[in-house]
C-alpha cells in the first residue's frame, strides 16, 4: 500500500516479502511485443538476488519493496536482437531475480537512436508499484509513416517491469490529441505526478517540433492521466502557446515542451504542471532568452486559468550582475521544497548562460507561492558559480545546471539541489565533468555548506579524463532503503577495460545521503557489467528514470 509524502511515494512492503533468502530467477528471455503495429523488443537475463525490504520515500520502485530500481539508457553494439534497434533502456532490480533490457526496432524510414531519449517512473495504476515510460522521440508512425515519436509505458509488479501489460501511446492512438507529424519529436521530454489528486500518477509528453498551424517546432505538450488499468486517452489534454491559457503565442522555434516538471508549488492537494521552452525569443532579446511556464494543478487536471510564465530577460535584474544573463532558460527543470514550508519552488537551469563566460550555465530558484501567485522574475534566486559557497568557478563551456536533480539527502525535511556541470574542466582535462550539491535551508537555496565532486575525489570511482561527461545525467533516488535519499551520477564517457574506441561503456557512481551531505561508495556501475550474448550497451547513464526527463543529453 502506498501513501503520499511531500509529492513523492512511500511504500509499507507487506510483511510477507522474505528479506535474506536468495530469489530464483527464470530462464533467460529474449521476444517482442507489438502494440499499435510498434514493435518493443524485451530481454531478460536471470540474476539470483536476496531480496530485500526498505523503507522511506521512493521514486522508482518497480518491484516493490522499498528500495528504488534503477532504470538507464543507453546505446549499444554487438547487436543480435530479432531486429535492428535504435537505443536500449537497461533496469537492474533491487529484488526482483532479473535484469531487464527493452529496445526499439529500426524501420525502413530510418531514425536515430532515441529510444530512452527520455524516462519517467510513476505509479499510473495505483497499484503500489511505479511504472516506467520510455520516450521515443523519433519512433516512426505505422499509420502516417512518420518520425513522429512515441512514449511505452510498462506497468511495475513484485517481480518487475511487466512487459505483457505495457501501453503505448503516439498521435495516432485514439484520444491522443493532435497528428502524428515528421519531426514532432512527441516523447522527448516526460514528467509523471499526480495532477488531479486522484492518488495516481499523470504523465505530462512533451513534442517540442510539433507544428501549431503554420507555425513549425512551436511545441506542444500532451497530458495523459493515470486509471485502474493505467494511463487512458480519455480527458487527454494539449497545451501550447495558441491556446488562451497558456502564456506567450506559437512562435518557430519556441520548443514548448523542451523540458517538463511536476510537483506541488502551491498548498493545494495538486501537482502542478512545469514547461520549459528554452528557445522562447531566441536571439531577440540582449538580456535573456527562454522561458518557463506553470501550470496549476485541479481535480480536472491542468487548470487552463491562472499560468504564469517568466523568460531569461525576466530574470536578468535578478542576476544582480550586467554581465549574467540567462541565456535558453529552462533547458532543465526540477521542483522540490528547498526552504520546508511547503510550498514547492521551480529550479530552472540554463547551461548555455553567460555568467560572465558564455555557456557557464546558472540556476533560477523561482520561490514556492500560495493563493496562486505563480512565477516572478521578482521573486526568484540566481545561482551560478560565482554565487558564494558554490563549487568551482564559473568558466566558459561548464554547463553548470545541464542536469538537476532534487530531493531531501539530508534528512532534514527540506529538499537539496543536485547540479550537474558534465562539461566542465578539471584541470586540463576538457569535459571531465563535476557535480555540486546545493543544499536547502531555511533561508532557501545557497551555497552555504555546498559539496562539490569529481572523479578526483579520493573515494568516487574512476580518475578524470577528457570527455568522462561526470555529471552527465544525475537522479536523486532511494538506494539503501534506509535514511535520506541518495543518488547516481552518470559518466557517459568514461572508459573500462575492454572498451573499443569511441564506444566508453559509461558508469553510475553512488551516493548514500547523510546529514552532512551526500558520501560518495566506493565502486561503481558500468555497462560492461551488463554485457550479454546479445547485447554490449555503451555510453551507460544519457538518462536515469525519475520523476522527469528531457532536456539535454550528453554522450561522448
Amino acid at each position: 500500500m502506498r501513501r503520499r509524502l511531500a509529492g513523492v511515494s512511500v511504500l509499507a512492503v507487506a510483511a510477507s516479502l522474505m528479506v535474506g533468502t536468495p530469489a530464483q530467477a527464470a530462464e533467460e528471455e529474449f521476444r517482442t511485443i507489438t502494440r499499435e503495429g510498434v514493435i518493443l523488443q524485451f530481454h531478460r537475463v536471470p540474476k539470483p538476488v536476496a531480496p530485500v525490504k526498505g523503507a522511506g520515500p521512493t521514486r522508482s520502485d518497480f518491484d516493490g519493496d522499498g528500495i528504488d530500481d534503477v532504470a538507464v539508457a543507453s546505446d549499444f553494439t554487438q547487436d543480435r536482437l530479432a531486429h535492428r534497434a535504435t537505443g536500449l533502456v537497461v533496469v537492474r532490480y533491487s529484488s526482483a531475480p532479473h535484469v531487464d533490457y527493452f529496445a526499439s526496432v529500426l524501420v525502413a524510414e530510418g531514425g536515430c537512436r532515441c529510444f530512452g531519449i527520455a524516462l519517467a517512473a510513476g505509479d499510473f495504476n495505483g497499484d503500489g508499484y511505479d511504472d516506467l515510460a520510455i520516450g521515443d522521440s523519433v519512433e516512426v508512425d505505422p499509420v502516417q509513416r512518420t518520425r513522429a515519436g512515441g512514449v511505452w509505458v510498462i506497468p511495475g509488479s513484485r517481480s518487475g517491469l511487466v512487459v505483457d501489460s505495457a501501453q503505448h501511446f503516439n498521435q495516432s492512438s485514439p484520444g491522443v490529441p493532435g497528428a502524428a507529424e515528421n519531426h514532432d519529436w512527441f516523447g522527448a521530454a516526460l514528467a509523471a505526478g499526480d495532477i488531479n489528486g486522484d492518488g495516481r500518477d499523470d504523465l505530462a509528453i512533451g513534442a517540442h517540433g510539433e507544428s501549431i498551424g503554420k507555425v513549425k517546432e512551436a511545441g506542444a505538450v500532451t497530458v495523459l492521466y493515470g486509471g485502474v488499468g493505467g494511463l487512458r486517452t480519455t480527458g487527454a489534454q494539449q497545451l501550447h502557446q495558441n491556446l488562451a491559457a497558456v502564456p506567450g503565442a506559437a512562435e518557430r522555434p519556441d520548443h514548448f515542451g523542451f523540458t517538463l516538471a511536476i510537483g506541488k508549488v502551491n498548498e493545494n492537494k495538486y501537482a502542478d504542471l512545469v514547461i520549459g521552452a528554452p528557445h522562447e525569443n531566441d536571439g531577440q532579446t540582449w538580456n535573456g532568452n527562454g522561458m518557463v511556464t506553470l501550470m496549476w494543478g485541479s481535480k480536472n487536471g491542468v487548470k487552463l486559468s491562472g499560468a504564469t510564465s517568466v523568460t531569461g530577460a525576466g530574470v536578468y535584474k535578478a542576476t544582480g550582475r550586467k554581465d549574467t544573463i540567462a541565456l535558453q532558460l529552462g533547458m532543465s527543470l526540477a521542483i522540490g521544497d528547498v526552504n520546508g514550508d511547503g510550498l514547492g519552488e521551480v529550479i530552472a537551469g540554463a547551461p548555455t548562460a553567460q555568467t560572465p563566460h558564455l555557456n557557464g550555465g546558472l540556476l533560477a530558484v523561482f520561490t514556492g507561492r500560495s493563493g496562486g501567485a505563480g512565477l516572478s522574475g521578482k521573486a526568484v534566486k540566481i545561482i551560478t558559480q560565482r554565487t558564494a559557497g558554490v563549487p568551482g568557478s564559473p568558466e566558459q563551456g561548464d554547463e553548470f545546471g545541464a542536469t538537476i536533480a532534487v530531493g531531501d539527502v539530508t534528512g532534514d525535511g527540506r529538499a537539496d539541489v543536485l547540479v550537474g556541470a558534465p562539461a566542465e574542466a578539471i584541470g586540463k582535462k576538457t569535459g571531465a565533468g563535476m557535480i555540486a550539491l546545493l543544499k536547502g535551508s531555511a533561508a532557501g537555496l545557497t551555497g552555504a555548506g555546498a559539496q562539490g565532486f569529481d572523479q578526483d575525489h579520493a573515494v568516487v570511482p574512476g580518475g578524470t579524463e577528457r570527455f568522462d561527461l561526470f555529471g552527465a545525467s544525475v537522479a536523486i533516488l532511494n538506494l539503501d532503503g534506509k535514511g535520506p535519499l541518495d543518488a547516481l551520477v552518470a559518466s557517459t564517457g568514461e572508459n573500462v577495460a575492454g572498451d573499443q574506441d569511441l564506444y566508453p561503456s559509461g558508469t553510475l557512481s553512488r551516493f548514500h545521503g547523510a546529514p552532512g551531505g551526500l558520501v560518495p561508495q566506493a565502486g561503481s556501475w558500468s555497462a560492461a557489467s551488463l554485457r550479454t550474448d546479445r547485447l554490449w550497451p555503451y555510453w551507460y547513464g544519457s538518462r536515469i528514470a525519475g520523476p522527469q526527463s528531457g532536456g539535454q543529453r550528453h554522450i561522448y
